[in-house]
């Protein structure tokens, strides 16, 4: 068997390499160095915090951290940082205690302190936001904004809890009305503790001793906007003044509101409706012209506004003169444009309770609660149609619009025509009977059809006739071939409309 000899130099190295293996076993042992095992990092802002055991818990270096550094500076510390923990299993990294880990992070952490802030009360509405330094400047704020309205101050501001439990921190702030003051007589008669508002409802029913419903003064008063409030820490220079936060919130402002175009609406009424101008809503839609606009299109109208608006709802008891109700006996042998008055009303006086609802001073609805009639007034007896009149359409489809109604080369141009090739469709303009189809003298071959409402339409210069005289048609009943018979400038069809005997301009009833 080979013997082994050893050296004084392999000796060492030997003890040198087992005390080595010995100290790394103890450093891992000691959390001071991985060797494969997990751990974790820390980066703040993307820095590297350091690495340490999996087992340390780094909410807590930062809870500790960040107390630390409060305790050193006497004060309430502001920080701007994003922090993520990353994991590796890297042999040989070097690991950090958790006290070493605190250091580090202090030091990272000094560096994201923000500039010195105020805890303040933020008011929300919409975008609109103010930091007042108090809760009572909260109320003050909110107080002055309504007492414009609320001359008597029947109404006072007050801040609750978010119903909802999942936001927390945040209270909603909210008008009340305030207790009415028990009326106290005292000697000679004077109440005290009662509003001029109270006291003017109390006077009135004194003196009207049968009038036991009507409603005055001040109902309901209530915000627009949801009013949201909670606590922010804010720099010295972002906090507002009550004064100034007032002005601001009631200033008007413009912001677009969408409006659903509705049948007859013009731009100028629309303008006038919403304190705006025609020229400005031409240029947010992007209109061609004051016209082009159609039933059913959403406008961009820019209104006028203030951030916070007032609701008020009030009574109001007024002397007018009214007119009663016509009343309507119908006739289901008319059409619904016949009516005849068989008896003129008379005018009444009344006095009246509305409850009307203001919206920043602007009535917004008006409903009559009561009344109480001082000389009633005579309704008016009124005999009404209410069959609905015929329609009358275009009678060719298509067509070069050519000639209008009216004087033409020294006489009048009875009808109204429309160029087109010759065998053309021609249609009933409206349902009725044949009462002429047959060539007549300048007219060629025409067509004439008696309707319903007692009017009368020609069709003319066909080159050939589908109906006979008698024949019921439809609307939109084919009745002719258009043509260039009698006296005629080309192919065309020569439309006219009769209303008691009188040509009448044809295209004022198409499509009504």
């Amino acid at each position: 068997m080979q013997k082994i000899k050893f050296t004084k130099k392999a000796l060492w190295q030997a003890a040198v390499t087992g005390i080595g293996t010995v100290a790394v076993i103890v450093l891992c042992i000691s959390q001071k160095m991985g060797i494969g095992q997990s751990y974790q990092g820390l980066s703040v802002n993307g820095q590297l915090v350091g690495y340490t055991a999996s087992q340390t818990n780094i909410k807590e270096v930062f809870q500790a951290a960040k107390r630390e550094l409060y305790q050193e500076s006497g004060q309430r510390q502001h920080m701007d940082y994003e922090w993520e923990i990353l994991s590796d299993r890297k042999p040989f990294q070097e690991l950090l205690s958790k006290d070493e880990l605190k250091q580090n992070l202090k030091g990272i952490l000094k560096e994201t302190i923000l500039q010195e802030k105020e805890r303040v009360y933020t008011v929300a509405i919409d975008e609109y936001r103010a930091n007042f330094v108090s809760l009572s400047d909260v109320l003050e704020f909110l107080n002055q904004v309504k007492a414009p309205e609320d001359l008597e101050g029947e109404y006072s501001a007050k801040i609750f809890p978010q119903e909802q439990e999942h936001i927390s921190g945040i209270r909603k702030a909210e008008l009340v009305p305030k207790k009415k003051t028990e009326a106290r007589v005292q000697e000679g008669g004077v109440l005290s503790g009662v509003s001029a508002a109270i006291f003017q409802e109390i006077s009135y029913k004194v003196e009207n001793p049968e009038d036991k419903g009507y409603q005055s003064g001040i109902l309901d008063m209530e915000f627009v906007e949801k009013i949201e409030v909670y606590e922010n820490y804010v720099t010295a220079e972002e906090i507002s003044t009550v004064a100034e936060e007032v002005i601001e919130v009631t200033k008007e402002k413009e912001s677009n509101k969408i409006y659903v175009v509705e049948s007859g609406d013009c731009l100028s009424v629309i303008a006038m409706d919403h304190d705006t101008s025609v020229a400005s809503i031409v240029g947010l839609n992007h209109l061609s012209n004051a016209d082009a606009i159609r039933d059913g299109q959403e406008l961009i109208i820019a209104v006028p506004e203030p951030d916070l608006k007032l609701r008020v709802t009030k009574g109001e008891v007024y002397e007018e003169e009214y007119a009663a109700e016509p009343v309507i006996q119908e006739n289901g042998s008319w059409y619904t444009t016949k009516e005849v008055v068989h008896r003129e009303g008379t005018m009444g006086h009344r006095e009246r309770n509305d409850i009307v609802v203001y919206e920043n001073g602007m009535e917004t609805s008006r409903e009559m609660k009561r009344e109480n009639i001082m000389v009633a007034s005579e309704p008016a007896v009124i005999e009404r149609g209410t069959v609905i009149p015929p329609t009358y359409i275009k009678p060719v489809r298509g067509g070069r619009f050519t000639s209008g109604y009216g004087r033409r080369w020294g006489r009048l141009h009875k009808g109204v025509d429309w160029a087109c090739p010759v065998g053309t469709t021609v249609y009933a303009s409206c349902g009725g009977t044949v009462i002429q189809a047959s060539y007549s003298g300048g007219y060629g071959n025409n067509v004439v059809i008696s309707h319903p409402d007692g009017r009368l339409t020609r069709y003319a210069h066909n080159s050939k006739l589908l109906v006979r005289v008698g024949q019921k048609v439809e609307q939109g009943e084919p009745i002719a071939k258009s043509g260039n018979t009698g006296r005629s400038t080309g192919p065309h069809v020569h439309f006219e409309l009769y209303v008691n005997g009188a040509a009448v301009n044809p295209l004022k009833y198409i499509g009504n």
